[in-house]
């Protein structure tokens, strides 16, 4: 497998892009964060992925532009963090303090960074998941006996009934409140109904009953 830095021009723009070469039989896109990755067959010409890109730029330029105008992260001094939709100049530093808000350690690799971060925010917002589960718990007279908040792929929560045990995903933490508040309602109805049926969302419903406004906002996951 070889690892390369690209460049082509389009419409007189630059545009990077990293490229993959490995054993495989086709070209495929992909947009990792707001840039463009390519992996390749070993053996094609340069020109054979270029003109696969600029068959394809439009939609790849479409989805680009989307990711940055969702964009929940910028790593950079400053950079920003969204905190309940609402940009919050951040740092990125080698050698950061690491008792100091909004400032984070800044490692090899842009994963790594998010990473590290999002572990970092789930001890610094963690008392903000604690009081919003603790006001609807009361409002919907239900407990449990554990809450925990990390980051998570795929999933905004997890409720375990036989454990009473809820999990929250951090990311929640970009998105306005009425996204947080939903979700929680969401993973506490499963402490009454475990499954998706009729009955679980009438109970949703019954606390929010805009729930599938608060749902939208959660559906497109950058």
């Amino acid at each position: 497998m070889l690892k390369l830095k690209k460049t082509l021009s389009y419409k007189t723009q630059p545009i990077e892009y990293d490229l993959i070469l490995r054993d495989q039989k086709y070209i495929r896109l992909k947009i990792v964060d707001t840039k463009l990755s390519v992996s390749a067959p070993l053996s094609i010409q340069d020109w054979e992925i270029e003109h696969f890109i600029y068959k394809n730029i439009a939609k790849i330029q479409k989805v680009i532009d989307f990711k940055e105008k969702n964009k929940k992260v910028e790593v950079a001094n400053p950079g920003f963090v969204k905190i309940f939709d609402k940009k919050i100049e951040t740092f990125f530093r080698l050698q950061p303090n690491e008792n100091q808000k909004n400032t984070y350690k800044l490692y090899e690799s842009l994963e790594l960074t998010i990473k590290h971060m999002y572990k970092k925010m789930s001890i610094e917002y963690y008392n903000i998941f604690v009081q919003r589960i603790s006001y609807w718990k009361q409002v919907m007279n239900l407990d449990f006996k554990n809450l925990s908040v990390k980051e998570m792929k795929g999933k905004w929560g997890i409720c375990y009934p036989e454990k009473s045990k809820i999990v929250l995903n951090i990311r929640l933490i970009h998105y306005p409140l009425d996204a947080l508040d939903y979700v929680i309602v969401h993973e506490l109805t499963h402490l009454v109904h475990k499954n998706h049926s009729k009955n679980f969302w009438y109970y949703v419903q019954n606390y929010l009953p805009n729930y599938k406004k608060a749902s939208d906002l959660l559906k497109v996951v950058i």
